[in-house]
């Protein structure tokens, strides 16, 4: 990406401010006098996302990020509003940014790979985990995101993509899916990390083994199982677990969890906290760039966090797919 020459002048700004949510209903513009060459910007952003900070600063944002871009605003809506954004107007832009939780993002992205020309893709994170900026090595505070923004180049990741759907950070049935379901419907934005592991050692007791026939280019793996997780990132409900898995790798790590109990929950999380490799009978680890998934009985499919149909499905990954402003 070339260095813009901008020069000073006067900026003005043309926002929506205040608690009113209304006041998002429109695109705003940021805008700058005597600009050369300045790239364009398209800024998504959930305005009640991360308890609402982002309504409360997305001027400071805009303000930041027109010192290097042409900005243009878009507020979500509505569920699934982001994608259609995405896919709707990207086509007009160099960059789009994306300010929000680890859902928007997926969002976005299943807007952006539908695109014949996909802009560069950049992340403001502000949800609950946030997995996919810490895979990326994003800045969790939000002014420190746009000067990272500023200064990183773009990077070509690898995507998953399971029938007519893309994931960045994983792909899951089982237990995630059943704790990522309860969990969005209860008030996500004001629950800390720790509530999904609470929310997975309640489930332990409560889920139904399910059989699951794993199909690779290499293996087939049959086991009965608690939980398949599926990562092409690192990190996973705030845990960096999977810290030598780079989103460039060109695999998938498949990760299938038997059945396990409390005790071997804390084990696990205890190694985690030693920062030593996860080992226990229970676990097995695989490689896969592509794979079948069949599950008896059907399992709710999870990518991202977000509802994804049901089992059986074809995963593949897309080596390099999306470049986004980020360190791999």
């Amino acid at each position: 990406m070339r260095k813009q020459k901008i020069f000073k002048g006067d900026c003005y700004a043309l926002l929506c401010f205040g608690n009113n949510l209304n006041k998002y209903n429109r695109t705003v513009k940021i805008k700058m006098d005597n600009i050369i060459d300045k790239e364009k910007l398209l800024l998504i952003y959930n305005p009640i996302a991360g308890q609402k900070v982002i309504s409360q600063m997305v001027g400071d944002i805009a303000i930041s990020l027109q010192e290097r871009w042409d900005v243009t605003l878009r507020p979500t809506l509505r569920q699934a509003h982001a994608e259609q954004i995405a896919y709707e107007e990207s086509n007009k832009y160099n960059v789009v940014a994306v300010a929000g939780g680890d859902g928007t993002v997926h969002e976005v992205v299943n807007g952006l790979m539908r695109l014949d020309r996909c802009p560069v893709l950049s992340i403001l994170p502000a949800g609950t985990a946030n997995d996919i900026a810490r895979t990326l090595q994003i800045p969790l505070d939000l002014l420190e995101a746009c000067e990272f923004m500023k200064q990183e180049l773009p990077q070509a990741i690898d995507i998953g993509c399971c029938g007519e759907r893309y994931f960045v950070n994983f792909l899951g049935v089982g237990l995630i899916s059943t704790v990522s379901n309860e969990i969005k419907n209860e008030t996500k934005t004001y629950l800390k990390h720790f509530t999904y592991y609470l929310k997975s050692l309640q489930h332990l007791q409560e889920d139904q083994l399910f059989r699951t026939v794993i199909r690779t280019e290499t293996e087939t793996i049959e086991k009965e199982a608690v939980m398949v997780y599926i990562a092409n990132g690192m990190s996973l409900a705030g845990l960096e677990l999977f810290t030598d898995n780079e989103i460039n790798s060109g695999y998938l790590e498949v990760i299938v969890v038997e059945n396990i109990g409390l005790s071997e929950i804390v084990s696990v999380l205890s190694s985690y906290l030693r920062h030593e490799p996860f080992q226990h009978d229970a676990l097995s680890c695989h490689k896969a760039s592509s794979l079948t998934l069949e599950c008896s009985p059907a399992q709710i499919i999870d990518t991202d966090g977000e509802e994804n149909g049901k089992t059986p499905v074809d995963v593949r990954l897309l080596p390099g797919a999306l470049r986004v402003i980020g360190r791999v």
